[in-house]
């Protein structure tokens, strides 16, 4: 039993660490479109969204790898 909670435990770090590098990369893709052209306002609540879930992300790992 407690193998099956260590293996989904690690299943759910690296699927929030894949949503993270996706996040970024997206965030990286609006920011170079937005330079070229007027953001739409859906790519803009999608950018607005990345700037502030990113970094509240970061800070909520490192409190959860501090408080550990």
């Amino acid at each position: 039993m407690n193998e099956l909670h260590l293996f989904l435990e690690n299943i759910k770090d690296l699927s929030f660490l894949i949503i993270l590098l996706s996040s970024f990369i997206y965030h990286r893709q609006l920011k170079l479109t937005k330079w070229k052209r007027k953001l739409s306002k859906g790519e803009m609540v999608m950018y607005l969204l990345t700037s502030i879930a990113i970094p509240i992300y970061g800070l909520i790992y490192l409190m959860q790898l501090l408080g550990t």
